[in-house]
């Protein structure tokens, strides 16, 4: 009898376990913090502390890609932030603060890709950081927020007929020489920077890429021309090389090589690796260069057969480090019958710390090759029947200068 008593209390106790949670859960929150979750806007009612604290922009804003109806801008902050983008034509009308599986972001590294530009427009953005000074899992302890002067940018336009970029190379940490070759450029006739390799001599630190090349390349910039960036031997180099992509990659599945178009020019940027093979014991076998560059080749091939605007611009423009491909291991003819079949026009490249010049079939290409010396700014200006290149050494001399003629 006392057994059947106790079985049907607990009975009785177990069916009232879902009311007892559906009280619980109708009492949180508690009422009194009812009006603040409806208004965190006013900083009186908000759940949260807000310290008197405000985070430090490190570097940038820099853009680090622009295309014809996008464009990324990244900055570092030195605490843990949200992040958001002001931007909009005339005004900041539009506001851009990302989310990632449902989560604000909160990070000192922030990349923000703003999308659904319209060509060839000019635009006003601003960026705006505030501090989250301890991320708990309830009510988290929150900062002031720091806005940055409002900049602006304008998107390619690959219906324009002219266009206009300029390319320096292996500036190997040297922030004179960047400063010098950044200064020999007129910005307000150049619609963007390549930057076409080597960075760094080996790539230890965020702090280190950033202070020894984003920074004072960034600063030449002003913050409004955009950076395309072709990856340097020396770049896959040291225990922060894994971290470069993070920092340095398109939004397109970070890559380190894609294409872009500003007026008569199609842009190709392509990753031509190291300059030994990857077994090479200096690397310990920790390089697997040759699947990822068999991978880039089929890209490489799969473009030139499929994008409309190798068969439509007028000049077909491929970058990259290396000069011939920087293949390592006989395979360069592979990517040079690409390059021809897709009629590509000129290639500049660097790594040699020197200048070069090889005209059309000088290796069995159909287009000049150009090697740009690490003292020297290559520009281009490209019409729609010419593009006009000019090499200037940092003493402000005449290095060369070329034309490269619309194919038929």
């Amino acid at each position: 009898m006392r057994s059947s008593l106790l079985c049907i209390c607990a009975i009785l106790a177990l069916s009232a376990v879902p009311e007892i949670r559906a009280q619980q859960e109708r009492s949180w929150p508690p009422k009194t913090l009812g009006p603040s979750v409806l208004r965190p806007d006013n900083p009186a009612n908000r759940p949260f502390k807000t310290y008197d604290t405000r985070p430090v922009v490190l570097y940038g804003p820099f853009l680090l890609d622009i295309s014809d109806t996008s464009a990324t801008v990244e900055w570092i902050t030195d605490t843990p932030c949200t992040a958001k983008v002001e931007y909009g034509e005339n005004d900041l009308s539009h506001e851009l603060e990302p989310q990632e599986n449902g989560l604000v972001p909160v990070d000192t590294r922030h990349k923000i890709e703003l999308t659904g530009l319209a060509p060839g427009t000019n635009y006003s953005y601003k960026i705006v950081s505030t501090r989250v000074v301890q991320l708990k899992p309830y009510w988290p302890d929150m900062g002031l927020s720091v806005e940055s002067p409002v900049y602006t940018f304008k998107t390619f336009d690959p219906a324009k007929h002219f266009a206009s970029f300029s390319v320096i190379t292996d500036t190997h940490e040297d922030v004179p020489r960047i400063n010098a070759l950044m200064k020999m450029i007129d910005w307000n006739s150049t619609d963007f920077l390549v930057f076409d390799g080597d960075a760094v001599n080996w790539a230890q630190s965020a702090n280190q890429v950033f202070d020894n090349f984003v920074e004072p390349v960034s600063e030449g910039l002003n913050h409004t021309k955009p950076l395309i960036y072709a990856r340097g031997n020396h770049d896959l180099r040291g225990s922060f090389a894994r971290s470069m992509a993070e920092y340095l990659t398109t939004p397109e599945d970070n890559r380190f090589y894609f294409s872009r178009d500003d007026g008569p020019v199609h842009l190709i940027v392509i990753d031509t690796g190291e300059d030994k093979p990857d077994s090479t014991n200096v690397y310990a076998h920790l390089n697997a260069l040759a699947p990822y560059r068999q991978t880039e080749l089929a890209w490489f091939k799969h473009h030139i057969e499929t994008n409309a605007r190798m068969k439509t611009a007028p000049f077909r423009v491929v970058v990259m480090h290396q000069p011939y491909w920087g293949w390592v291991d006989g395979n360069n003819k592979a990517w040079t019958d690409v390059a021809n079949e897709g009629k590509v026009d000129l290639v500049i490249a660097g790594h040699w710390h020197r200048f070069a010049f090889f005209p059309p079939g000088a290796g069995g290409d159909n287009f000049p090759v150009l090697v740009v010396g690490q003292d020297q700014v290559a520009r281009v200006d490209a019409s729609e029947d010419n593009l006009h290149v000019t090499v200037t050494g940092r003493d402000g001399a005449n290095v060369t200068t070329f034309d490269v003629k619309r194919k038929p």
